[in-house]
């Protein structure tokens, strides 16, 4: 048995943020029909595009978001494209 010492380090798992990225989803689906949910369905979308950067997907990439995406535009009247919430540092 080996013991690793991590300094200054975070380890995030990738089980959680797949987890949470679908309650993010969940979120999105159950309040899409609200009118005054617009900031929290915008904020929720970010999470989504940060969960995917911590999981090293680009945000051009990712078909889901995509189609959650037009579905948002659609329902909600707005103009959001994939490149508003692309993640980089």
């Amino acid at each position: 048995m080996s013991i690793s010492k991590f300094d200054k380090c975070v380890v995030i798992e990738e089980k959680a943020i797949i987890s949470r990225r679908e309650e993010f989803y969940k979120i999105i689906n159950e309040t899409i029909d609200e009118p005054q949910e617009e900031r929290l369905i915008f904020t929720t979308l970010h999470h989504i595009a940060f969960c995917d950067y911590l999981l090293g997907t680009e945000v051009k990439e990712n078909q889901r978001l995509k189609s959650i995406l037009t579905i948002v535009n659609r329902k909600k009247h707005t103009d959001y494209t994939l490149s508003d919430f692309h993640i980089s540092f």
